[in-house]
């Protein structure tokens, strides 16, 4: 219907009755669409994958600016450390002399999460590097004395983890570094801890023993977008004694980027996942004793001590720190006897902890770098469809049951009655869009300017846009139709060219004046004799009301909003009232009315209203209704009378001085016109019943200037004020306001 402006939904069952249509034909346009890879459930955190990350160019252009500058960051720490050699010398000389002067401590002391797990009781957990922050206990959790302090111990049976909320919330572009003390019971297994959707196809991060290997996956989906990595046989996790597991990510979104450190020794690693390009986050939390929640979530089975996460790479002698290794000090010890691989190793350290300069300079460049990652993340995610990787087969289904497919095998292959296919053309969609878009297709584009023409004129040159077939209607200017596009082909497809060519035209820019004559003549104006005219759409009188009323936000892109709605309106179908309805504030109330956030079983109602559909399906064609019901919704929802009262506002202040000029300014500003003398003589006997009413009863006034959240000047009179919001409201609800003239 779209693209072609036909159904082939008859043709599931039969060849079709009306259009040169085969049953065949039917099913080897659905080979094309047969081939997704989507899983096909439901969920509700978040998109559902396939998807493709979307970005902000602008954001992106900066991160790629800032980035240019880390070279010259580099360059400064590399000078610096060249330069501090007479310093190092000097600092190794002293401690060479009495190496107990100093005392070495590698631990880096910057985590964005930190479990002691000392509690020893409760169903709370403490993070000591983040006191606003704690760790909810599930299940059958046991306290111990651990490696330090004290130390949570696992069961194993499936229910026992500690859940962190939104910690961790990392992107594959972002470096961070995550690992514990362990010490398993029995033979290793299950996940030291993980942020993993299981329903998104394990997209998350987790860290696991599968037997005496570490195993850490990244991905956004298994195992297609993922990277797993796992230890050599020269790493083996030991039973029954406590062992530091760390890992280390660069945020290269290569396999290579992650180090798994036992006990701070890290070796060659497997490989068995080395493609991510989309994003790992989701909406689940992070665990401790597990990857997700349930028995499949990899529980562990033994104790766990001293968790830590940080938002950053940890350098090798950094984990050696965390994991209780000292090469610092037996160093220190040999006095200034050192082989060139030892001094390098203590110069580093000296760097790294002693050099304030290098320090400053080796902070502002990892800073740096992550704001340019930053930059470069993406900002959300768009689902798209996707073939699976193993074609899958297509049969014609007997009279369209889905459970009973024929013998006969079809293959993806276009309507070749209408246009035959291109040598070459892949067996893709890409094919069946490259046969759409061929000089020679009889409709994509007489279809597509058709749509456009009755967004314009209400009716479309072809009046039933979902059927060019020999059901619909006969075009009313079939020469027009044609033109209009070879015109839209040949301009590149370029769709505002073509709106501003009907726009201009004489066509278009009719009055909508009717004759008794041309009325009985042509009474739906099929001969465009005059200019159409039609009520509008839902969205266009909302944004309209706003628009006069100054309210409306003109922004572009963003999320969807959540303006005014009656309350309770989802209870009865949202499970119960949850997910509840929680309206928006501020400036999201009066973005346009395409960013509102639309559920499909309860619809804004001011939008049912002026007939938008559910979009539980593809609608071509709206239905036009002029109800009772609409009028209820301009005059008494808060959005319109809001609107009625900032465009009363903005003609009291500052307006004109007398009431002439205002109700031009009114008119001017809603119908782009001045009122005549019969309109000036009612908006004159509205205005005087209501200074009246107000006049004598501030409360009313007030009452009714309370509608909506903007603010209101509160310097203006506010019997006059909710005077002139009823004459606001009264032409915002003239006929003429909601139609197309």
């Amino acid at each position: 219907m779209v693209w072609l402006g036909l159904s082939l939904e008859c043709a599931q069952c039969h060849d079709h009755k009306y259009d040169p249509f085969t049953q065949k034909d039917y099913y080897q346009i659905f080979a094309y669409f047969n081939q997704a890879s989507d899983p096909g459930r439901q969920t509700r955190n978040g998109n559902q994958v396939p998807v493709a990350d979307f970005y902000d160019h602008e954001r992106v252009a900066r991160g790629k600016t800032l980035a240019k500058t880390l070279p010259d960051l580099e360059k400064q720490l590399a000078e610096r450390a060249a330069n501090a050699e007479e310093q190092f010398a000097a600092w190794h000389k002293k401690v060479a002399a009495d190496p107990t002067s100093i005392t070495v401590d590698l631990r880096p002391h910057d985590p964005i999460l930190h479990l002691p797990l000392d509690e020893k009781e409760g169903e709370k957990v403490a993070d000591a590097a983040n006191r606003e922050r704690a760790g909810t206990v599930k299940g059958a959790m046991k306290w111990e004395p651990g490696k330090i302090g004290g130390a949570a111990r696992f069961e194993g049976t499936g229910d026992a983890c500690i859940d962190l909320g939104d910690a961790a919330d990392f992107d594959r572009l972002d470096s961070f570094s995550f690992g514990c003390w362990v010490r398993p019971e029995g033979h290793p297994s299950g996940a030291f801890m993980g942020r993993m959707d299981e329903e998104a196809n394990n997209r998350g991060f987790f860290v696991a023993a599968s037997g005496p290997k570490l195993q850490v996956m990244i991905a956004n989906q298994w195992p297609l977008n993922s990277l797993f990595v796992t230890t050599s046989d020269k790493l083996k996790l030991v039973p029954d004694q406590w062992q530091h597991i760390f890992v280390t990510y660069d945020g290269s979104s290569k396999a290579a980027g992650i180090r798994i450190y036992l006990n701070g020794v890290t070796d060659e690693q497997g490989t068995t996942g080395d493609s991510l390009t989309s994003s790992i986050r989701n909406s689940k939390t992070l665990l401790i004793g597990r990857r997700y929640e349930g028995d499949k979530g990899s529980p562990f089975k033994g104790l766990i001590d001293d968790v830590r996460i940080y938002d950053r790479e940890l350098s090798k002698s950094e984990v050696e720190g965390l994991a209780g290794l000292d090469p610092i000090s037996p160093v220190l010890e040999k006095g200034a006897t050192l082989d060139n691989e030892q001094r390098q190793e203590l110069r580093q350290y000296y760097l790294s902890h002693h050099d304030s300069g290098y320090r400053e300079v080796a902070t502002r460049l990892r800073d740096r770098k992550a704001e340019a990652v930053a930059l470069k993340r993406p900002v959300t995610s768009v689902m798209i469809m996707q073939d699976g990787e193993k074609p899958r087969d297509t049969f014609i289904l007997r009279r369209g049951a889905y459970d009973q497919p024929s013998e006969r095998k079809v293959f993806p292959k276009p309507l070749e009655v209408l246009a035959p296919g291109a040598e070459g053309d892949p067996s893709n969609r890409l094919g069946l869009a490259e046969w759409l878009f061929r000089d020679d297709h009889p409709l994509t584009a007489r279809v597509a300017v058709n749509r456009y023409w009755q967004m314009l004129f209400g009716t479309g040159i072809v009046s039933t846009p979902e059927d060019f077939g020999s059901q619909g209607e006969f075009p009313s200017h079939p020469d027009l139709l044609d033109w209009l596009a070879v015109e839209f082909r040949e301009s590149g497809w370029d769709v505002k060219a073509m709106l501003k060519r009907m726009v201009i035209s004489q066509t278009y820019r009719q009055s909508s004046n009717l004759s008794p004559a041309l009325l009985v003549r042509d009474p739906e104006n099929r001969l465009l004799a005059r200019g159409s005219r039609f009520r509008l759409q839902g969205e266009f009188v909302r944004d309209a009301a706003l628009a006069v009323g100054g309210l409306l936000v003109n922004e572009l892109g963003g999320p969807g909003v959540k303006p005014y709605q009656p309350p309770g309106l989802w209870a009865e179908v949202a499970l119960g009232g949850d997910p509840k309805f929680v309206m928006d504030h501020g400036e999201a109330l009066y973005r346009r009315s395409l960013y509102s956030y639309w559920k499909r079983s309860a619809p804004p109602p001011s939008m049912q209203i002026f007939d938008a559909p559910t979009r539980e399906r593809c609608t071509l064609r709206r239905a036009r209704t002029n109800t009772p019901l609409q009028a209820l919704v301009t005059l008494n929802d808060v959005q319109f009378v809001e609107a009625a009262r900032n465009l009363a506002q903005r003609v009291l202040k500052p307006g004109g001085k007398t009431y002439a000029q205002r109700f031009d300014q009114i008119y001017l500003r809603v119908l782009s016109r001045s009122p005549r003398l019969d309109e000036r003589a009612v908006l004159l006997n509205v205005l005087a019943k209501s200074l009246g009413r107000f006049g004598t009863n501030e409360d009313a006034a007030l009452e009714l200037l309370g509608f909506g959240e903007s603010p209101r000047d509160k310097s203006l009179d506010p019997a006059e004020h909710a005077a002139w919001t009823v004459v606001c409201s009264v032409v915002l609800n003239l006929d003429e306001t909601l139609t197309r003239n």
